[in-house]
């Protein structure tokens, strides 16, 4: 049963890591929809790019270790109920949370993505519109340039 015990500390810490590092990550997608909406900075962008991306291997690892201990001590933990019900209550609680953020992430990250998607719809619009602009204004000055330009002709001066 001791060894339950550290078994269910070690869940609900690892509980606790995950619930924080999705409230990190919630704040870089409001940094990541700041950084979309100025438009101005990508290196702070590539930043929160790679800061989420490290946030999402950690939560990875701490996912897979969950089950791997869970899946060791649930059968030990389902006749012990009665001595570890405030852990049990904890970890519910805990549970409940990380599944509100992670509903938070995932609307933020969607938010984030249509706000990308406008914003290179735009930027593909602006450089259509820019390569339309140099073809015009390299025919004008094609047709300007052969105006001036008078065809060889010759002059037959015997007669």
């Amino acid at each position: 049963m001791a060894e339950i015990g550290q078994y269910v500390d070690i869940l609900l810490e690892s509980l606790r890591k995950k619930k924080s590092i999705l409230q990190r990550l919630l704040e870089e997608n409001g940094k990541q929809e700041e950084a979309i909406k100025e438009n101005s900075d990508t290196a702070a962008f590539d930043r929160i790019v790679q800061t989420k991306s490290s946030f999402i291997a950690e939560l990875e690892l701490l996912d897979s270790g969950f089950e791997k201990i869970y899946d060791r001590i649930r059968d030990g933990l389902s006749e012990e109920k009665a001595v570890f019900c405030n852990e049990i209550a904890q970890m519910k609680q805990l549970i409940s949370e990380i599944t509100d953020l992670s509903v938070s992430v995932q609307t933020s990250e969607r938010r984030n993505k249509q706000l990308i998607d406008n914003y290179f719809s735009y930027a593909r619009g602006k450089i259509r519109q820019a390569k339309k602009s140099v073809r015009a204004a390299n025919d004008y000055y094609k047709n300007m340039s052969q105006t001036n330009f008078v065809d060889p002709q010759l002059v037959d001066r015997k007669k």
